[in-house]
């Protein structure tokens, strides 16, 4: 399969506006990217590195294979944009706590 760049980008946005609502600026932030270089792979102008898919992957909850090739469904994004808005109101005490119970639940087997 050959990578589309205007398709990926194409993607990337339909993630940040459709499911996040989020301007270009604060989706970058939380992916750990600039503004710029959002813009220029959501115009598809520039292909990712692996870091970057995966910090799109983990912050979006969306598969690489959605995102590369459009071929899986995105994950239950309106969950994951809810605990999101939560744990960005939460103190650094409640972040670290949170982080250590999410830690637990991650151990045990879904059903």
């Amino acid at each position: 399969m050959v990578l589309n760049k205007l398709e990926i980008g194409i993607r990337i946005r339909k993630i940040r506006e459709d499911i996040y609502h989020e301007s270009r600026q604060l989706f970058a932030e939380r992916c750990g990217l600039s503004e710029s270089y959002l813009c220029k792979l959501e115009n598809g102008s520039t292909l990712m590195s692996v870091k970057t898919l995966n910090n799109i992957c983990t912050y979006a909850g969306a598969d690489a294979d959605y995102i590369l090739y459009g071929e899986s469904k995105i994950r239950k994004l309106s969950t994951r944009r809810t605990i999101n808005k939560i744990l960005d109101r939460f103190s650094k005490k409640k972040l670290q706590a949170s982080l250590k119970f999410l830690s637990i639940l991650d151990t045990f087997k879904d059903e």
